[in-house]
């Protein structure tokens, strides 16, 4: 019986550090600041997605309603 509780407390220490390890990679890369313009005319918009030719973009048009 011994012997099961401490292959079992292996285990756990095991998947304890994989999952830390996991953990940590996912912070280890910094991440791209995203940034919000707020545009307030056509012309504005017209210049900031011409700006950005050959790179993918996206538009988001909301309304209050």
């Amino acid at each position: 019986m011994a012997n099961f509780k401490s292959s079992r407390w292996k285990w756990l220490l095991i998947v304890t550090l994989f999952a830390a390890a996991i953990g940590l990679g996912l912070f280890a890369y910094p991440r791209p600041k995203a940034q919000l313009t707020d545009l307030r005319s056509v012309e504005d918009l017209r210049a900031k997605f011409n700006q950005d030719k050959g790179k993918p973009r996206l538009i988001l048009l909301l309304a209050p309603t």
